[in-house]
């Protein structure tokens, strides 16, 4: 099982050059939220959220909401004001170096994508979230329908993977908008993300 320290790759350097690498504006934004803040760890995400939700006073997690988060690479806690990442998922095994960058990276840019969209959309965002998701490219569309996702989520998980997407788009010297991303979703990541790339 990978261990970012035994390959000699340090998992919190690799999202610390993620957050260096938003745009100076998105690291705002994701301050002003309290959305700046991660960890690392290597256990399962539903199961330590839980454990930290306690601890700090918020009561327990549905234990289906736990089985569930399990399975996650990473989570925003908005009650915890932090990103959880899980280095050691299964997802992550034998991965080489360039790998695990660009996947750590791209893990840790779609959770902050999550916490600019849940701080900032709409009832009208969220309820618009099966059309935002029908927009997609069809690949797109049946990660986030077949995930397991809430509809009441579509929204959001739309933003934080497209968010994700455009800042890879950013790391390979690309702006502005992808051909094959449709105007109103870019639109939406752009009003509820703040993406101005």
């Amino acid at each position: 099982m990978y261990r970012g320290l035994r390959m000699g790759i340090d998992a919190n350097d690799i999202v610390r050059r993620a957050w260096r690498d938003l745009p100076p504006g998105d690291r705002v934004r994701l301050e002003a939220i309290s959305a700046d803040q991660w960890q690392v760890c290597e256990r399962a995400l539903g199961t330590y959220t839980d454990e930290l939700l306690r601890s700090a006073g918020r009561g327990s997690l549905p234990k289906e909401e736990i089985a569930r988060a399990n399975d996650a690479l990473a989570l925003w806690i908005q009650e915890l004001r932090v990103v959880l990442i899980n280095e050691s998922h299964p997802a992550f095994d034998g991965l080489d170096g360039p790998t695990l960058t660009y996947d750590l990276s791209r893990v840790a840019w779609h959770e902050w994508g999550h916490a600019l969209s849940i701080d900032r959309a709409d009832e009208e965002d969220i309820a618009a979230g099966e059309r935002y998701v029908a927009l997609l490219p069809d690949g797109l569309a049946k990660l986030v329908r077949q995930a397991g996702y809430r509809r009441r989520e579509y929204t959001h998980e739309v933003v934080a993977e497209i968010y994700a997407i455009l800042m890879i788009w950013r790391r390979q010297g690309k702006t502005g908008k992808p051909p094959w991303l449709h105007p109103e979703v870019h639109e939406l990541v752009r009003r509820v993300a703040g993406w101005n790339q």
